[in-house]
This record gives C-alpha cells, sequence and structure tokens, in this order.
C-alpha cells in the first residue's frame, strides 16, 4: 500500500471511529419521546416508559388516599430505584434550583448530605435521619434535565452507598427510559403523571402535585 493508500485507510478508520463514538453516545438515555429509538419492551406507564430490568421488581409509589402515583420504584436485591418526573420551563433546566432546595431541606430535618459528580451529572449523597430513631439511612439522589421536564432519580439500599451497584441499576433503567412530556400546560415543578399498568383496572385520575423534597415518603403499592 503506497502513502496515499496508507492516509486513506488511517482516514476511514477515524471516521469509523467518531461514528461509533457518536452511536455509542446516542445509546444513553434517558430520552425524550421525541428521540428515543424504537423499544417494543418498555412499559407505558404515562408520562414513564420504563425498561424491563431483569431480576427486578417494578413497583409504584402512591398517595396514601390512592389517588396520585408519584412515581415508579424499581427493586433489585438490597437496592431501590425510584423515579420521578416534574415539568420543567423551555428556556432552563431544575436540577441546580431543586439541587440547592433539597440541600437546604436535608440540613433542616437533622440530615447531612454532599454533592458529587456521577455519570449523570451533580447527585446529592445524603444521610437522612430515620423517624423515631437514631440512626440515619443513606440516600443518594440525582437529577436529570430534558426538554421541559426534569427527571428525579433516588437511590436507596445499598446502591446509596456501592458506586458499583448504583451504576449498574442506573444502567439498566436509565439508558432505555423514555420520558413522555407531553403537550399540556404544567407549572415547572409540578409532577407529571404516571399511570399504573394494571390491566383490567382503573388507572389513577392525574393531579399535580408539587415536587417534594426530602422526607418520609409515600407508602409503596406493588402491582404484579
Amino acid at each position: 500500500m503506497g502513502l496515499f493508500g496508507k492516509k486513506k485507510a488511517k482516514a476511514r478508520e477515524a471516521e469509523a471511529d467518531v461514528v461509533a463514538e457518536a452511536e455509542a453516545a446516542k445509546a444513553v438515555g434517558p430520552y425524550d419521546e421525541a428521540e428515543a429509538p424504537e423499544d417494543d419492551e418498555l412499559l407505558e406507564c404515562g408520562a414513564l416508559k420504563l425498561p424491563p430490568v431483569e431480576g427486578a421488581t417494578i413497583q409504584f409509589t402512591v398517595e396514601r388516599n390512592r389517588e396520585v402515583v408519584l412515581g415508579a420504584v424499581y427493586i433489585v436485591g438490597e437496592s431501590a430505584l425510584q423515579l420521578q418526573v416534574f415539568a420543567a420551563p423551555k428556556s432552563s433546566g431544575l436540577w441546580d434550583d431543586v439541587r440547592a432546595d433539597m440541600i437546604s431541606s436535608i440540613a433542616s430535618q437533622g440530615g447531612s448530605s454532599r454533592e458529587a459528580e456521577g455519570d449523570y451529572g451533580q447527585e446529592i449523597h445524603a444521610q437522612m435521619p430515620v423517624e423515631g430513631s437514631r440512626t440515619v439511612n443513606p440516600v443518594r439522589y440525582l437529577g436529570i434535565d430534558g426538554p421541559r421536564w426534569l427527571l428525579r432519580a433516588t437511590l436507596t439500599g445499598r446502591a446509596a452507598v456501592d458506586d458499583a451497584e448504583a451504576r449498574s441499576l442506573l444502567r439498566a433503567v436509565l439508558d432505555r427510559l423514555v420520558v413522555v412530556r407531553g403537550v399540556a400546560a404544567h407549572p415547572p415543578r409540578d409532577i407529571l403523571p404516571l399511570e399504573v399498568p394494571r390491566s383490567g383496572s382503573k388507572h389513577p385520575e392525574p393531579q399535580r402535585d408539587r415536587i417534594s423534597l426530602p422526607r418520609r415518603g409515600p407508602e409503596i403499592s406493588e402491582v404484579r
């Protein structure tokens, strides 16, 4: 091969590397519905389309009156990942402001926290006091800004303290997750309605709820 042939081969290799990197970048979620790849396995749950994860149970957090679905929860072994999605303004993201509010709220509840850089951006690593006890629970929060939405993920259990466990669970869920913002008007920080995908049952009526700060969470209703 002559000199020019070698240069062309190297150019083709470099071009292939760029294409491969671009395709790899596209394979990382969460996705907005407008740009999501085809995925027939996703579970349609209103504002979120949830991917199945081997060995995981999917549950739903609801208000005690059973009228509002607040989030979806993946339970895998000793770890849990809760997902909630909120409306955001067109002009800017919410996570920076929400993160600051959450840090203040954690402190006001007697907890402690620090910020850390994760695979999906800035995270909050918190120690939350347990009501009626002197013990604390580790909790890891992260937020991802999308087009007019904010996805908030909360890790508890082993994934809150084990980076490898957190990364494995987040990758399995978030890299296929799709956010369905819809066209309805929602003020910033309003929770976007989720639905429990139970065949033959009435879905909860969607209601607005302001974005919640760290506190004792709602009860969990498991859907099989």
